[in-house]
């Protein structure tokens, strides 16, 4: 009886994991590997082990390895995080890219924003544009609206491009 009604219980969480479009919370082990399905949008939380792949999320994403293809908003906390787009809120990791907009903080080894409103702390911190504070041994943008903080710090848009210890762009 124990048994059967395991089983009862896991096919009625995986039957509304996969009925449902959206989810409250993701588990996964590797894409597409995971509950709900990659196509979910996550309202609360993601939890992938080796990878996590989902349109949106909305809350708190812990990864090894996080793909969220169009935005999050929240915090994300691992390893290694990839966005195709944006990112509002915190990303804390080794690696944090997000190959669209950051209005927010990223936190980590090497941070990178195609453009950016916020504050980016790491060794090599580079974004296209951006406005906020840069901090790190290496800050890199394309053209700048505040301040950097670093060993070395470039903005490709000045008449003098680098400059160690301070920067500032408006």
């Amino acid at each position: 009886m124990k048994k059967l009604l395991t089983i009862l219980v896991v096919s009625i969480a995986v039957f509304a994991a996969r009925a449902n479009p959206d989810g409250y919370v993701m588990v996964a082990l590797c894409s597409p590997g995971e509950l709900p399905s990659p196509e979910s949008n996550i309202n609360g939380l993601r939890l992938s082990f080796i990878y996590g792949d989902c349109p949106r999320l909305n809350g708190l994403d812990v990864s090894v390895t996080g793909m969220v293809r169009e935005r999050i908003n929240g915090l994300q906390v691992g390893a290694l995080f990839s966005l195709d787009n944006d990112l509002n809120g915190l990303g804390i990791g080794c690696v944090n890219f997000a190959g669209g907009e950051l209005a927010g903080c990223q936190v980590g080894l090497w941070n990178y924003a195609s453009s950016g409103a916020g504050a980016q702390f790491g060794v090599v911190n580079t974004a296209g544009y951006f406005a906020g504070f840069q901090c790190g041994l290496l800050n890199w943008t394309d053209n700048l609206d505040g301040l950097q903080l670093g060993l070395l710090n470039v903005v490709a848009d000045q008449a003098y491009p680098y400059l160690p210890i301070l920067n500032l762009g408006w």
